[in-house]
């Protein structure tokens, strides 16, 4: 993956992920690009294949994905946020895959292109409002070409030890009024295939990925989380000295603001395809 930028021709932030985009794609990208390795490797896409990618972000699993289909293949890479497409697009760029890579504002139920025999979504499930999710997913088989799959990424199953999920805790300890999503709540057999099903898919494939993720102080972790992730938008709604109260009972969990923190962040990666249909997929042991 080429060197994070953010060129000024970026255009203007105007919500959380629009601001958190630079920060998200130095400091949390590089964390998650095995993840997307894992997923687009599990797809096994072929030469010239046309690939959707939904709530892109910056881009790297449409890089991985455009590595993969070659240069006579297509990946169109969309995203809500106009700053993630900005820097998409430069990814692309800089990585001499423009030509392979469309990167496009919209949203996650935006399937305009195919039929594709791939629709990507890493991290972007739980992001959906309930009531909407299983339309989503449908619209995302109906787009699908002959032996196409949809293949995602939810984080998951849950670690109560694990640093998302005691900063969590704080949260709910400060503020308990405040409505959490639960971004793991597919992170099971049971939930994901139900989805699928839901949505008239048939669920092919299901593991577990982990990799280590390493912040030299646990206050590098929540500065991380604040400037360049979706708890942008907590400490957009909550304030400074609200979160600073949370992020205090935080470091009294992980052993205070200067504590390393060493983890490997579980998630569960899933693929589906129209019931009936023969699929490919890769052979390949993942180790996480």
């Amino acid at each position: 993956m080429s060197t994070p930028t953010r060129p000024s021709q970026f255009p203007t932030a105007t919500n959380p992920w629009d601001r958190a985009a630079a920060g998200y794609l130095t400091e949390w990208v590089p964390r998650f690009v095995p993840y997307h390795r894992n997923l687009i490797s599990e797809l096994a896409l072929g030469e010239n294949q046309k690939v959707l990618v939904v709530g892109a972000g910056p881009g790297s699993e449409a890089l991985i994905a455009a590595r993969q289909v070659g240069p006579r293949g297509r990946v169109r890479a969309t995203d809500a946020s106009e700053q993630m497409v900005a820097l998409c697009s430069d990814q692309a760029k800089r990585a001499g895959l423009d030509g392979v890579i469309e990167s496009a504002a919209g949203d996650v139920a935006d399937t305009v292109g195919g039929p594709w025999d791939a629709v990507v979504s890493a991290f972007g499930l739980w992001q959906i409002a309930d009531d909407a999710r299983v339309a989503v997913v449908r619209g995302w088989g109906e787009a699908l070409a002959p032996g196409g799959k949809v293949g995602v990424l939810t984080w998951g199953p849950t670690d109560t030890t694990g640093p998302f999920e005691l900063l969590s805790a704080s949260l709910r300890e400060i503020v308990p009024s405040f409505r959490q999503t639960n971004r793991q709540r597919l992170a099971a057999r049971e939930p994901m295939e139900q989805l699928f099903r839901d949505a008239g898919l048939s669920m092919v494939r299901l593991t577990v990925v982990r990799h280590p993720h390493h912040f030299s102080t646990a206050e590098q972790f929540v500065a991380s989380l604040r400037d360049a992730c979706t708890w942008r938008s907590v400490w957009d709604e909550l304030g400074n000295e609200t979160l600073n109260r949370v992020a205090a009972s935080f470091y009294d969990k992980v052993g205070g603001p200067e504590a390393p923190l060493n983890f490997d962040p579980a998630a569960t990666l899933a693929i589906a395809a129209r019931p009936g249909e023969e699929v490919v997929l890769s052979t390949r042991t993942i180790v996480g």
